[in-house]
């Protein structure tokens, strides 16, 4: 018998597990009929720094039934049912472009239907893209153009853009696939904890090698991967997929007829957007944000926090989320992706751009923590025309070049940008490469810059968080895709059959987690059918 109980708050002081045993008896469960306690969720109280707490909900499996009505608070435990599906279509191979969360995902569930999924990946396999992205941030001369390499880099490569992160899997979406991508992910080496933590995270180290392992799963059941294969164009017959052109490395081009491609090309694919402009796949800007990394020392957060606790072991690395909503226009400015203990990386991914992104590793033990702060962009902010908003981003990204002229960033004193002065002197940073002085006020439109003001004035109050010890470091422009590839309910294009957009770069979802929900969600939808 597993029963749930929820609410349970334990003082952080306290022994956890000893705490657990004797709130569990509380509501009338003996600790002779425990046979095991799993976490299902646990979360922090931080808002009083002198007794900071933990709220558990967990799952308690009995040895021996029992009567819940002489049990306080506890409820049967029910299981997540997905209705048993089977495949619509008779074995076939179906071309899934981009092998990031919704791509590996999307391609997993195929296999287990008896699909022979094609992934085809224009970076290369996580090892070696590790290599390669390593190679460019070392680089002796990051003025060189070729120093990038445009197809396997921060953005580009097995496991996408969320490889060179935190490995957040916390989402706001709700779906009956959560606990399935949970459960993959853990069977394919990441943490245990991310079972039930409130703000579970894998960290880029583990994460690379849960990737790998994910693709020899896929690979074992029958797809097949290949890596340096650029989707290059796209063949549409009435209205119809019937094939696509691989381009592998810079010369040989093979085509595949193939009438069912997912695309999950990720948000920083901009040839593959202008490509199907170009082939007529119908497509609609969306709102997007733009800003800059804003770096703290790990100390400053974690003593905002928590207080006194700041250093105990049991809370880890501090994380914060900061939102300011400027009413007069109508727009948000908010953190995203923070990176606890983390370090902020180049992720450039074109040749003469460049941008920064923020990533962590699993014991986010680093010295300084860091985060987006980004202003929201409307979807049509700088003009009616498909793909304004993504050539405004190109656009920074070049400024940001051309100002060093070189693939380094941009950087400034939190309190000289809110004084418009340029920084003097040198910062120290968890950035490795070449970082530029700037007056951060002449890189974005002043509307941007007027907003995070306004919010750095709000979120002032608090001197952990602004003060002569933070530094922005600029730009951070690939928060998400500034395109939809609109589809309909079931994830096919609204105007060529075939073909199956999903995750951040079609526009339909927002990190690992929803992506990965919406690759698995789409094959159900459009290539299973509900058994009988």
């Amino acid at each position: 018998m597993k029963v749930n109980i929820n609410n349970i708050i334990i003082s952080l002081e306290k022994n956890q597990d000893k705490e657990l045993i004797k709130e569990i008896g509380k509501r009338g469960i003996k600790k002779e009929n425990i046979e095991r306690i799993i976490w299902n969720k646990r979360s922090i109280d931080s808002r009083k720094k002198n007794d900071i707490k933990f709220i558990y909900s967990i799952e308690v499996i009995l040895k021996n039934d029992i009567d819940l009505s002489k049990l306080k608070d506890v409820t049967v435990a029910k299981e997540k049912e997905i209705p048993k599906r089977e495949p619509l279509f008779n074995k076939k191979e179906v071309a899934v472009i981009g092998a990031g969360p919704a791509g590996l995902f999307a391609a997993l569930r195929l296999v287990e239907y008896g699909y022979i999924p094609l992934v085809f990946e224009r970076g290369e396999e996580v090892d070696k893209r590790d290599i390669t992205t390593n190679n460019f941030i070392n680089s002796f001369d990051i003025s060189d153009l070729k120093a990038l390499n445009p197809e396997s880099n921060v953005q580009f490569g097995e496991g996408g853009a969320g490889t060179y992160s935190d490995g957040k899997l916390n989402t706001r979406i709700k779906s009956e696939y959560i606990d399935k991508v949970f459960r993959e992910l853990v069977a394919c080496g990441a943490q245990e904890n991310i079972m039930w933590d409130y703000k579970p995270h894998i960290g880029t180290d583990v994460l690379k090698v849960v990737v790998k392992n994910l693709r020899e799963k896929i690979k074992s059941m029958g797809g097949k991967f290949y890596f340096n294969s650029k989707m290059e164009n796209l063949h549409i017959k009435d209205g119809k997929v019937i094939g696509i052109d691989i381009l592998r490395g810079l010369k040989e081009r093979e085509y595949y007829s193939v009438d069912s491609v997912i695309l999950a090309i990720g948000h920083s694919s901009r040839d593959t957007y202008r490509m199907l402009q170009v082939k007529g796949v119908h497509m609609e800007n969306k709102p997007f944000a733009v800003g800059v990394r804003i770096e703290h020392l790990r100390e400053d957060i974690d003593k905002m926090q928590y207080g006194k606790f700041a250093r105990n072991p049991l809370l880890g690395a501090a994380t914060y989320s900061v939102t300011y909503n400027n009413r007069k226009e109508d727009r948000g400015v908010f953190s995203f992706c923070m990176c606890p203990g983390g370090v902020v990386v180049n992720a450039a991914s074109e040749t003469g751009g460049t941008l920064v992104n923020g990533m962590s590793y699993s014991q986010r033990d680093g010295r300084f923590s860091n985060s987006a702060i980004v202003v929201g962009i409307k979807e049509n902010e700088f003009g009616e025309e498909l793909f304004s908003g993504m050539k405004f981003q190109e656009k920074l990204e070049r400024k940001t070049f051309e100002i060093g002229n070189n693939y380094g960033a941009v950087y400034q004193n939190v309190m000289d940008f809110m004084s418009n002065r340029e920084t003097k002197s040198e910062i120290e940073s968890s950035y490795e490469m070449k970082m530029n002085s700037y007056d951060i006020n002449n890189l974005f439109p002043q509307f941007i810059t007027n907003n995070m003001k306004a919010a750095f004035e709000n979120w002032g109050k608090n001197s952990y968080f602004i003060s002569n010890r933070v530094n922005l470091i600029a730009p951070e422009t690939r928060t998400s895709a500034p395109i939809k590839i609109v589809r309909d309910i079931k994830g096919e294009s609204i105007n060529v059959r075939g073909l199956f957009p999903i995750g951040e770069g079609a526009g339909y979802a927002g990190g690992i987690m929803s992506a990965a929900v919406d690759g698995i969600k789409v094959v159900d939808l459009s290539f299973t059918k509900t058994c009988l």
